[in-house]
């Protein structure tokens, strides 16, 4: 083969290579620079977007619930959207989407969690004392009250203890009693009784007779910062008995058999416990021991409601079975129009308690309690 020949085929050979190398048609074998004006459409796989800012949460939606008191010291956490196109895609160094979402989810709700939880119950007020409720319940009370003069006809402010100590814990004193009832004449055997028991007291009186059988009242209620509060009262004369509750709450005495409700105020007593009403504000308030003191007493019967007024007339030695007895006179007032008298003398030493009861009734019965031990 000459020389020219293969000096041809060499060149051949290289102007091959050259095209196969460099021609636009086949493409570069190797990456290459792009051009200004040349896009590159592998540029959003191979150059990593910078990390997402903070997006503020959209106006339009509201908080579930009323915002903090005070303004929370850190920022709200960032929530984090999903892209919109397979070419938004999450920087390297970023937390995976399941553990940033549970963090985010957690850190967001913790608030709303905690301010739709319903306001904690408050603890249930300490049971009051019935006494001291009963006091609050008088002061708004309009029915008639318990009213007290000196004897200057000053008003009186009464304060007793309620611990019972303005009564002896337990008394039973036995009568003997002389009377008439619808003219005629008898005699019987009587009882009165009570028991304190804290703030709360019981007492009973009972008259028997021979022919006539028994007569019974009992009253049973509170101690307060005015003397006894009766919360119920019963009369039983022979085969008829009656009763009156007391509801200080609505300020009214409520009658069985059905009679038209009363109104109650601060002081009132029933026909029983004004006796032992009468002993412990004079056993604990000496100065009402004056000849002239007045105290008005609302007092409930079977039926309806009296104001009774008592006065105290002077200090009396009594003669009694048991001994000679100081005691302290006082002198039941009746209403205009009545003629109801009630006369009692109280023991000064025997904490001004009941030793002998006078009582006459408008219809000419009389009833005389003298104590006999």
């Amino acid at each position: 083969m000459s020389k020219r020949l293969v000096v041809g085929m060499t060149a051949l050979v290289a102007v091959a290579h050259w095209a196969l190398l460099f021609s636009p048609w086949f493409g570069p074998a190797t990456p290459v620079q792009p051009s200004a004006d040349t896009p590159n459409v592998l540029e959003a796989v191979w150059i990593p977007l910078p990390p997402p800012r903070p997006v503020a949460a959209p106006a339009h939606v509201s908080p579930l619930t009323p915002a903090p008191p005070k303004p929370r010291a850190s920022t709200p956490p960032a929530t984090v959207q999903a892209p919109s196109s397979p070419s938004q895609t999450p920087v390297v160094d970023a937390p995976s989407p399941a553990p940033t979402t549970a963090a985010l989810t957690t850190t967001s709700n913790a608030p709303d969690a905690q301010a739709a939880l319903p306001p904690q119950a408050e603890e249930p007020p300490q049971a009051e004392d019935p006494a001291a409720s009963a006091a609050a319940a008088h002061s708004a009370s309009n029915g008639p009250r318990l009213r007290v003069q000196d004897a200057a006809g000053a008003p009186v402010t009464l304060a007793l203890p309620s611990d019972g100590s303005t009564l002896a814990q337990h008394k039973l004193l036995r009568f003997q009693v002389a009377g008439f009832v619808k003219g005629m004449q008898y005699h019987a055997q009587a009882e009165l009784e009570w028991h304190i028991d804290g703030n709360r007291y019981q007492a009973r009186q009972r008259i028997s007779a021979f022919l006539l059988g028994s007569m019974e009242q009992t009253s049973q209620g509170l101690l307060t910062p005015l003397g006894l509060q009766p919360l119920e009262f019963t009369d039983r004369r022979f085969a008829k008995k009656r009763s009156v509750t007391l509801d200080w709450e609505a300020q009214q005495a409520s009658f069985t058999p059905l009679q038209p409700a009363a109104p109650i105020g601060p002081g009132t007593q029933d026909r029983l416990s004004v006796f032992l009403q009468l002993a412990a504000i004079l056993h604990s308030t000496p100065d009402l021991r004056a000849a002239g003191t007045r105290l008005q007493v609302p007092t409930l019967g079977s039926r309806r409601m009296q104001i009774w007024t008592f006065e105290v007339q002077a200090p009396e030695m009594l003669d009694l079975p048991g001994g000679a007895t100081p005691t302290l006179r006082l002198r039941r007032i009746p209403p205009a129009g009545e003629a109801e008298q009630a006369l009692l003398w109280l023991d000064a030493t025997q904490g001004y308690a009941p030793v002998r009861i006078h009582m006459e009734e408008p219809n000419g019965d009389v009833m005389d309690f003298v104590l006999q031990d």
